[in-house]
């Protein structure tokens, strides 16, 4: 007898720069990643904030119509030809040292947004985006800050070689404060 179970054609998969007209779908996602941190990082008890995606979306707009400063870049995943998720980082400087630690952490690349729509998790995007920023940046530090208890965040940097710097900051959201830790990788030199 013949197997006649259909095998799905596998929608395209890349990675692209952001352009203006990706405005609208980046501020979506990156809200709703502001959102699911901030309700991480508060816990049961409290209620993230409304952000307007209008406000965001427009200052994304201005800033991919743009030419991007040097060692900054927007990126973003597609599935099907629909944007999924996208990435974006810019310079930092050294920072530190951790409390009891006896070295700064150097200079790197910041990671300011990596983000992926949840009906696309688990999908590789987050991983092709990190990727790629390796090959068109060429950081020899990477870093980001994630929010206390976002766990979906901190085990994809964990999988992806990066290491808490012992470094906090808290941000003041709606009254309370949100925690942010400072993960670190170290790609060469």
């Amino acid at each position: 007898m013949t197997d006649r179970r259909r095998v799905a054609a596998r929608p395209d998969r890349s990675v692209r720069p952001a352009v203006a007209e990706d405005a609208d779908a980046v501020a979506r996602i990156q809200v709703r990643g502001i959102r699911a941190a901030i309700q991480a990082g508060l816990g049961p008890q409290g209620e993230a904030p409304v952000l307007s995606t209008g406000a965001v979306r427009e200052r994304w707009r201005t800033t991919l119509e743009a030419a991007a400063p040097s060692g900054c870049h927007t990126l973003v995943a597609l599935h099907g030809g629909a944007v999924a998720g996208f990435l974006s980082c810019a310079p930092g400087p050294a920072l530190g040292p951790a409390p009891g630690d006896q070295g700064d952490v150097p200079a790197g690349t910041d990671i300011l947004a990596l983000e992926v729509l949840p009906d696309f998790a688990r999908s590789g995007h987050a991983s092709r985006l990190l990727s790629a920023l390796v090959d068109i940046a060429r950081p020899h530090v990477l870093r980001v800050w994630v929010t206390a208890g976002d766990d979906a965040h901190t085990r994809f940097y964990q999988g992806a070689g990066f290491a808490p710097a012992g470094l906090r900051r808290r941000l003041a959201v709606g009254g309370r404060a949100v925690t942010e830790h400072l993960w670190w990788s170290r790609l060469s030199g």
